[in-house]
């Protein structure tokens, strides 16, 4: 009689997990004995908790608000040449962008308008935060605003002209809060009613990007636009090219006394100097309209990287590579060609996205800890609108600089914004079946970046396969992701299995459905099985089940938890 009740309590147990989870008997989350967890010192007995549940969205949308997501089909905020600002002490993202609008056929509204957010995925238009005064210069083509802090002032960088036919200038507006209202009277003495920086008739600008170096001295980079054909610089040649500019300030709207403008790319070239063929094939998609644009400018150990956009904006080709040197100002080198470009369609490359295409006019941002790219896209076969996108950065061992993107599938939010953390580097990982050289790549920050990375991925050797992830302490679980492979050939479509301290079994756990398409057999940046909990709980040991007769690649595994 004992023994049949003990049997009954199990069997109640099971059933309260499997329906508090709300999933089918396939994907049930089943309990298991609870065993103790001995680390050093510490020992951890897992608690069951009936009241936990969870939950597997297997499409974007259906994901919590841990996670935020590029989606190509829902219009958010249109802007073309996006500029993000995060206020940190506000929590509060600013969007700023080319914004221009038709109010009546044929008029446009040359402003600048911004978008809110707290959390990446719900956004406010905030309405006008820069409008020209009377008297302004700048009336028409105002383009590509950026906007920084320094001492409590708001400065924002902006490309305009005077008059449908004017030469394109760069110039400064200034606010007391990111909101605006920025005004061209920047300082005192200052004169608002011409653009700051306009080196002559012959030289028209675009697309202004500030850079605060260590040390504090500032530089002011831009593009060079259209020389050759554009008649206020006296050209007629038919081909379209700009290239990469830049100067030293004194402040934030004065240049250096005596400083004359650099160049620092050509285009189609890996240095200003190069001559001969092209070595950057994949700058001259069209020969038309052969351009190095939208720069901005990083700094990681001691080198600086000047990113910039090529080819034709409204192109599918255009796209986002970068450029190294040892001083801000002189000695930029591409890297070798495909290898300088790290977004867009390539003429050699496998993964030419059909689901994102126009890719460019970057910048780039530090989040709390982590770093995002912020660019524009043109998504085929849905409208003619640029869309503002964000995806996550990170530098190789070797300083090489990777885009997780572009994805279109529900990716977590930055830690500053949901308050957890990808622990997963945190934990000793051990495996069954699992190539154990590569295990390394389960947390090197790379979620499937590409066909040419998926050689960084963990690899199984087919059946069932398994990783234990195991934490000196215990750690608040909020959610799991597991990011699939770049290669198709070698991706999984569910995880088979994902046990936690030995007390919940998930079975079944989906590859967003969104994240790959059979019918063209590619499988999307950021490809992932994500698990969420209903609340957070303590958990030290966390164990995913592969069960596929081939091989397949795991590009990264990311637990995040509180803290």
């Amino acid at each position: 009689m004992k023994k049949l009740f003990l049997q009954l309590a199990a069997l109640f147990c099971c059933l309260t997990v499997l329906f508090a989870c709300g999933q089918t008997p396939d994907s049930a989350a089943e309990q298991t004995s609870a065993a103790q967890t001995t680390v050093g010192d510490t020992v951890f007995t897992p608690t069951f908790d009936e009241t936990l549940t969870f939950t597997n969205p297997v499409k974007s949308s259906e994901t919590s608000n841990l996670f935020y997501n590029n989606d190509a089909f829902n219009e958010g905020p249109l802007a073309g040449d996006p500029f993000l600002f995060y206020h940190e002490e506000t929590g509060t993202f600013y969007l700023y962008g080319t914004t221009r609008k038709y109010s009546n056929p044929g008029k446009i509204e040359e402003t600048f308008e911004y978008y809110t957010s707290t959390d990446l995925v719900n956004w406010k238009n905030g309405g006008v935060c820069f409008q020209p005064a009377r008297g302004d210069w700048c009336t028409s083509r105002l383009w590509a605003p950026e906007v920084f802090e320094i001492d409590g002032k708001y400065y924002m960088y902006y490309t305009a002209a005077t008059g449908d036919g004017g030469v394109l200038h760069g110039s400064v507006a200034v606010a007391d809060s990111p909101a605006g209202p920025f005004t061209n009277e920047v300082a005192p003495g200052v004169d608002g009613s011409k653009p700051i920086f306009d080196f002559g008739s012959n030289f028209p600008t675009i697309d202004g990007s500030l850079f605060i170096d260590d040390d504090g001295s500032m530089y002011y980079y831009f593009a060079r636009d259209q020389i050759g054909d554009n008649s206020s610089s006296g050209g007629t040649n038919s081909t379209r090219r700009s290239t990469i500019w830049g100067i030293e300030l004194e402040n934030p709207y004065t240049i250096q006394a005596g400083a004359k403008p650099v160049k620092l790319t050509e285009v189609g070239r890996s240095t200003v100097d190069e001559t001969g063929a092209f070595t950057q094939k994949w700058e001259v998609q069209d020969a038309n309209a052969m351009w190095n644009e939208g720069p901005y400018m990083l700094k990681y150990n001691g080198v600086y990287y000047l990113t910039y956009s090529a080819n034709y904006f409204g192109s599918q080709y255009y796209s986002i590579g970068y450029a190294i040197s040892t001083d801000p100002l002189s000695g930029f080198t591409k890297l070798p060609d495909g290898e300088a470009q790290i977004m867009g369609i390539s003429p050699d490359s496998e993964d030419n996205w059909d689901y994102f295409i126009g890719t460019g006019h970057a910048m780039f941002l530090s989040i709390g800890e982590e770093d995002y790219i912020v660019y524009h896209t043109l998504m085929p076969n849905t409208d003619v609108w640029r869309h503002f996108t964000i995806d996550s950065v990170g530098y190789r061992e070797d300083g090489t600089l990777y885009v997780n993107g572009p994805t279109v599938t529900a990716q977590k939010v930055p830690d500053a914004v949901s308050e957890l953390t990808n622990v997963a580097g945190k934990a000793t990982v051990s495996s069954d079946n699992v190539k154990e050289d590569t295990l390394q790549y389960l947390t090197d920050g790379i979620t499937g970046a590409g066909k040419a990375y998926s050689d960084a991925e963990a690899k199984t050797n087919g059946g069932v396969s398994s990783l234990t992830f195991t934490f000196d302490a215990p750690v608040e679980l909020s959610s799991i992701v597991v990011y699939n492979s770049a290669d198709y050939e070698q991706i999984f479509t569910s995880v088979a299995r994902i046990e936690i301290d030995g007390l919940y079994v998930i079975d079944d756990v989906k590859v967003l459905s969104d994240s790959y398409n059979k019918r063209s057999k590619q499988v999307y940046s950021g490809s992932a099985a994500i698990l969420e909990l209903s609340h957070q709980t303590k958990v030290q040991t966390i164990t995913i089940t592969f069960n596929d007769s081939d091989t397949v690649g795991i590009s990264e595994v990311q637990i995040l938890a509180k803290g």
